[in-house]
């Protein structure tokens, strides 16, 4: 389903069902999941395309009237869209070059024990 154009499209989940965009431009850095607009959340989410690439089919005539609500929707949620990150990577203080050999410790380094194995939503929810 990669492409360079926005895909619309209907994700079948029974009451979560809902009408989605598939930007072309959104890239989850990984290949196993990829970012939809879900228009029911008024949210772009991260899936695991093992689970939701069947669960997507094409409008239907009906639905296809709604692509211009759907589109400015769309970019409404994109001015506000932050891509998920690993919290402990944005906390890890630059490098620092130094000329002797002493040890950094763990502080020096800004290192959080407490990092939590990375976990989609929408694996979670069952879609």
């Amino acid at each position: 389903m990669k492409s360079n154009t926005f895909w619309y499209g209907y994700l079948e989940a029974g009451e979560k069902g809902s009408l989605v965009v598939r930007p072309p431009n959104l890239d989850t850095g990984k290949p196993d999941t990829f970012y939809l607009y879900n228009q029911k959340r008024d949210a772009i989410l991260e899936y695991k395309s093992s689970f939701v690439e069947p669960k997507l089919r094409e409008l239907n005539d009906k639905e296809l009237k709604q692509i211009p609500s759907l589109e400015k929707a769309y970019k409404k949620s994109l001015s506000q869209f932050q891509p998920r990150t690993n919290p402990a990577l944005s906390e890890v203080a630059p490098a620092k070059t130094s000329t002797n050999n002493a040890s950094t410790s763990d502080d020096d380094m800004n290192i959080d024990e407490t990092d939590d194995d990375f976990v989609l939503d929408e694996v979670e929810d069952g879609l």
